[in-house]
């Protein structure tokens, strides 16, 4: 899966559980202000981290991104239940 769609995908999730979008950035750190979770593909990693500009906090860095974006998922929302994306 492409990144695009899984962004999207976890997007439309958060929405659902009613997270507000100024909570998280997806992709882009450009989008996030003080102190927002962000997510974004390096190379063949994924990062999730706090932004406080130009700084990083709580760096997590993960190889596969279902992991990644769940773990993203688990810090805006602290919720432990299984992620079925089929249904998303």
């Amino acid at each position: 899966m492409s990144i695009e769609p899984l962004l999207h995908k976890a997007q439309k999730f958060l929405d659902a559980k009613g997270v507000n979008r100024n909570e998280y950035a997806l992709d882009s750190q450009l989008t996030a202000g003080f102190g927002e979770l962000v997510i974004k593909p390096i190379n063949s990693f994924w990062l999730t981290y706090t932004t406080e500009r130009p700084k990083k906090f709580d760096a997590a860095l993960f190889s596969n991104e279902f992991h990644a974006v769940n773990y993203f998922i688990f810090r805006l929302i602290g919720e432990t239940e299984t992620i079925d994306w089929a249904t998303i």
